[in-house]
């Protein structure tokens, strides 16, 4: 059961965690949420949709900023303990380095999971779904084509007009005016229609109306107008959809971890990138590690500072510079293995290696002072004091 002490700290640092997690996904999940918006505009999508959308980015965001959240709530949080005296107290009372980094630990603990199910299985999904989702979007047309009182064109050379929409989802005043071959323009006008989606696709049905064409070459008219009137005609569609499109290769961030260690024999792109899938499957993997090298680094720098009044910005600011070496030190190992499968061990290499470091200055290891020992310890040997003759 956990001590009272314990749970003082664990919410101490919870609180602040909370908050930052839901600031930091909010910047990144509004900055996503905004590429999609001119798309929804374009394509005459609803807010729904947009929202949907944007909650299927909001996986990726998250497992962005948890690990970054984290350190950034366990600084403020101890070192606000240290500021007002209350770890100096907990140390008068007996209590260890350990023991007020246990809660710590803990909620490192809970952040691990939730990192690693977003990894491994939340994200990919989500990934996925917006791709599915987006393609969908692209490839309907309907949504594009029918909005009520403006002129569409959703491919060059057609312009579609519709004068208002029935409560039913009837339209009424159609006009399609298809220019992308100059020499034979077609223009199509009707009372009334309809939209109606079949397995081959949309096709936009037209009642009571006419289809005005002409034939040129150059610059001269080589037939006159002809105008053939119809009770009924049906306009083909799914020509604009580019709902094919789905059918192409998930990309490197849509693919789950069994994908890309073991891409299929007939998945062109997972076997022409064996080596860039291979290395993001390991960083996935790796991503549980980086909340535990942050929490530790946090751990390292605050709780064994000696009292100081003038604050702790020296410290925290040492241990943001060490956090951001260490991670970007990170992505740049992923890309070098990405070219070089044998830069795979240092993938977890570094951050186990900042780990046991920060665990070796948690327990009393004082590095500046060991290596001290070394030296003089070395300096005697034959072939140490022979060098420096």
């Amino acid at each position: 059961m956990p001590t009272a002490l314990t749970r003082y700290v664990f919410w101490q640092c919870a609180g602040p965690f909370v908050i930052a997690s839901f600031v930091l996904s909010g910047v990144i999940w509004l900055t996503q949420a905004l590429r999609m918006l001119d798309l929804l505009i374009t394509q005459g999508q609803t807010l729904a949709v947009f929202f949907e959308l944007s909650l299927l980015a909001l996986p990726t965001a998250v497992n962005t900023v948890l690990p970054i959240a984290l350190f950034c709530a366990l600084l403020y949080a101890l070192n606000k303990l240290i500021t007002d005296s209350e770890i100096v107290v907990m140390y008068s009372a007996g209590v260890s380095r350990w023991a007020l980094a246990t809660p710590v630990l803990i909620l490192t603990a809970i952040t691990i999971v939730i990192v690693m199910v977003l990894n491994l299985y939340l994200m990919p999904l989500g990934m996925r779904t917006l791709r599915t989702k987006l393609f969908e979007i692209r490839g309907d047309v309907a949504s594009s084509l029918i909005r009520e009182g403006a002129f569409t064109n959703p491919v060059p050379g057609l312009t579609v007009y519709v004068r208002a929409r029935t409560p039913d989802g009837g339209i009424k005043g159609i006009l399609v005016h298809d220019g992308r071959d100059p020499r034979q323009p077609v223009t199509y006008m009707a009372e009334s229609g309809e939209l109606v989606r079949l397995p081959e696709g949309p096709r936009l049905v037209m009642y009571n109306g006419n289809i005005e064409r002409v034939i040129r070459s150059g610059d001269k008219t080589e037939s006159p107008l002809t105008l053939l009137y119809f009770d009924k005609y049906t306009y083909d569609l799914s020509q604009y959809s580019t709902a094919s499109e789905s059918a192409s290769p998930w990309e490197v961030r849509e693919r789950y971890l069994g994908e890309l260690f073991n891409p299929a024999s007939n998945d062109i792109y997972g076997q022409t990138r064996k080596k860039r899938l291979r290395a993001e499957g390991h960083d996935r993997l790796v991503a549980g590690i980086y909340p535990l090298m942050f929490a530790l680094i946090a751990l390292a720098t605050l709780l064994p500072a000696p009292l100081n009044r003038r604050g702790y910005t020296l410290r925290i600011g040492l241990a943001a510079l060490v956090a951001v070496v260490a991670r970007v030190a990170g992505f740049g190992v992923v890309n070098t293995a990405a070219t070089q499968p044998a830069a795979i061990v240092l993938i977890y290499l570094l951050p186990i290696a900042v780990c046991a470091a920060c665990v070796a200055v948690l327990s009393g290891f004082r590095f500046d002072r060991n290596f001290g020992n070394l030296r003089s310890r070395f300096a005697g040997l034959p072939f140490i004091g022979s060098a420096r003759r």
